[in-house]
């Protein structure tokens, strides 16, 4: 009852196969994401909301290469949102105090 698409539990099973088989080839699921960004956090520097973006040319590269790899629900959008929420972009507001320079 709690998820109600089908669509969205086969997704958990082979996005779990799909991390399985890149790690077998990489060191880390975590690795593997960093490498996009060659390993340094990305910090934006937006003046406003309207500034931030909901996805960016890095995002849809990323989300591409998952979905190539056999990840689902990954797209653009949720790939960037991903990214922001695990350290790997800072799209804080300058004004912010969780900005942290840039």
């Amino acid at each position: 009852g709690i998820v109600c698409n089908r669509l969205k539990i086969a997704s958990g099973r082979s996005t779990a196969r799909a991390i399985l088989e890149l790690q077998r080839g990489e060191s880390s699921f975590a690795a593997y994401r960093w490498n996009f960004v060659d390993g340094r956090l990305i910090i934006n520097n937006f003046e406003t909301l309207a500034d931030v973006p909901a996805s960016t040319p890095l995002s849809d590269r990323l989300s591409k290469d998952m979905k190539r790899r056999g990840f689902s629900f990954v797209g653009t959008t949720i790939t960037y949102a991903f990214m922001r929420g695990n350290g790997m972009v800072n799209n804080h507001m300058k004004t912010c105090w969780q900005h942290h320079g840039g």
